[in-house]
């Protein structure tokens, strides 16, 4: 929802001055409250205007652009006030000023090309920069309150001396990186207390070794799959710690190693060291008062596998449809399942349908087998791992 100075009615098409006068024609509808700019030919998923790799980009066409509350408030927003959250995959840097008389709420960056920005008087409540094959070096002020950093970490370079009221890391590491580190932010040792790191729930493990860099943690998040939690141990001054998502927990201290704990949080985790969690922390509560605390959704490891590592997501996008959907069709079935046979039967279906689908190769043919074991193994009958191999011989014409 959003007004400009001139009159606009909603949800009709207007001409703004992006890269050129009247260059794009846009439609806003009702109640969105961001905009998204992607470079043609290089940028990858959808946007709401498209530039070319060169154009030099008029952030002050959005200094006259409100949101009906900015629109009664024109005095506190003398800039505009709409959109509230900017995506921009290109290398046009000049936001950065910009943001000095318009504050911007929230900044999505995707640099396309090695560059090197200077955020020292930028206004930036929440920065987010996504690093792809090029170097990335920034510079950070007092302005940027959030940083979110994502992709290849190990491209982008910080320096910083200001504090921030969060860190979020969401690296994206290469599947040989196993276990995986995160790089070294050396300027962040002292500036950062509050940290979520969210990795991916399949795929390398984040050594948590990585993690004691930030030595000063007084609120640790965490999502996906982890390694060398044991590490942790070190980060005494921990007073929030949350576990989300998180399908292995080996090595995990208990919950009294960190006597400043004032909140913790484990939610989606797996069950065995699960329910050990939830009996310290039950220990705990009955000796202090805390901030909220839990520990729910315990989950038997497989069920991570079942619910996000489903084999087929790189297939064509036909062939990994039908088959995602024959595939969670097998696992209701039998997480239902009373007998062996019928473990079976949903298993043979399953595998009949991808007989009928085209080009099978080698890849195909191991992703297949890979399901097939995952959903054996999420069976509730225990059976054994043999089975899966049997029947995926037995049926399989490719």
């Amino acid at each position: 929802m959003y007004s400009i100075r001139t009159h606009m009615e909603r949800n009709s098409p207007i001409y703004i001055s992006l890269t050129g006068e009247n260059s794009h024609k846009i439609t806003i509808p009702p109640g969105q409250g961001s905009f998204s700019i992607g470079t043609k030919l290089v940028s990858n998923g959808q946007y709401d205007v498209w530039v070319d790799s060169n154009a030099s980009i008029n952030w002050n066409v959005f200094n006259e652009m409100y949101t009906p509350h900015g629109k009664q408030h024109t005095d506190v927003f003398p800039y505009g006030d709409w959109p509230r959250f900017l995506y921009y995959s290109g290398n046009d840097s000049s936001f950065i000023q910009w943001s000095e008389k318009r504050k911007i709420e929230r900044m999505h960056w995707s640099p396309l090309a090695p560059i090197k920005a200077d955020f020292t008087k930028a206004n930036i409540y929440e920065l987010s920069v996504h690093a792809s094959s090029h170097p990335i070096e920034l510079t950070l002020g007092g302005g940027i309150q959030k940083l979110f950093l994502s992709g290849n970490l190990e491209n982008i370079t910080v320096n910083t001396s200001t504090p921030l009221l969060l860190l979020h890391l969401a690296p994206q590491p290469e599947p040989a990186h196993t276990p995986y580190r995160l790089p070294e932010f050396s300027d962040f040792s002292k500036v950062v207390d509050s940290i979520y790191v969210d990795n991916a729930i399949t795929g390398p493990a984040m050594d948590c070794n990585s993690l004691l860099q930030f030595k000063n943690a007084k609120s640790l998040n965490m999502s996906g799959n982890i390694t060398n939690i044991q590490a942790l141990a070190v980060l005494k001054d921990l007073e929030t710690l949350g576990l989300r998502t998180i399908p292995d927990l080996t090595g995990m201290p208990p919950l009294a190693t960190w006597t400043k704990l004032n909140s913790f949080i484990g939610w989606n985790i797996e069950e065995t060291l699960g329910k050990v969690l939830q009996q310290e922390l039950k220990a705990i509560l009955k000796e202090k008062q805390m901030a909220y605390s839990s520990v729910s959704k315990l989950r038997k490891k497989v069920w991570f596998k079942t619910e996000y590592g489903i084999p087929f997501t790189n297939w064509d996008s036909k062939n990994a449809k039908t088959a995602t959907k024959a595939y969670k069709t097998a696992l209701k079935e039998i997480s239902k399942a009373k007998s062996e046979q019928q473990v079976k039967q949903a298993i043979v279906k399953l595998i009949e349908l991808i007989n009928t689908l085209p080009n099978i190769e080698t890849v195909e043919r191991e992703d297949t087998g890979t399901a097939v074991e995952q959903l054996v193994e999420s069976s509730p009958l225990n059976l054994p791992q043999e089975l899966a191999a049997k029947w995926f011989d037995e049926i399989r014409d490719f």
